[in-house]
């Protein structure tokens, strides 16, 4: 098991920045955060410069970045330009969102979701379809003639 022992940031625990602590992490998992002077003898120590370290944020609810819009690009190249944009301000985790639109486009961005899943895009988890089954009464930015009532099409 490898476990590595990062100093020299400062760190985000308990509402405050801390420099004087090392983050332990074995086998890709954060496991504790120690006093820097308590570091384990069996870690190897990875110093950074400076900087500041926090957890990544996570976006269950992504419609675009980049210049792009997903239903307007539901393509790989589209996926990579929204995570690629997101990633840039500390989105380490994402959902590419879809809107209310006709199947073909939800199609398009379920494969391409899958593309970038394949690929190893950073940060892309899944994807987030948002209609085509709404309340018309309730539509908010939702086009109401793109909304469908749920049948065998839709369930498939």
């Amino acid at each position: 098991m490898m476990k590595t022992a990062i100093l020299g940031a400062q760190i985000w625990h308990a509402d405050a920045w801390r420099d004087d602590v090392s983050i332990i992490v074995q086998d890709g998992v954060i496991t504790a955060l120690l006093p820097a002077s308590a570091c384990p003898q069996d870690a190897s120590v990875e110093r950074l410069e400076g900087g500041y370290l926090l957890p990544g944020f996570i976006d269950t609810q992504v419609n675009g970045g980049g210049g792009v819009l997903f239903n307007d690009v539901p393509t790989l190249e589209g996926v990579e330009a929204i995570a690629a944009a997101h990633g840039r301000f500390g989105t380490t985790a994402l959902l590419p969102t879809l809107i209310s639109d006709e199947f073909a486009v939800i199609e398009a961005g379920i494969r391409a979701i899958d593309a970038a899943i394949t690929a190893g895009v950073p940060g892309v988890i899944g994807v987030h379809i948002e209609g085509p089954f709404l309340n018309p009464d309730k539509h908010g930015i939702h086009d109401a003639t793109k909304f469908r009532s749920l049948d065998d099409a839709g369930i498939a």
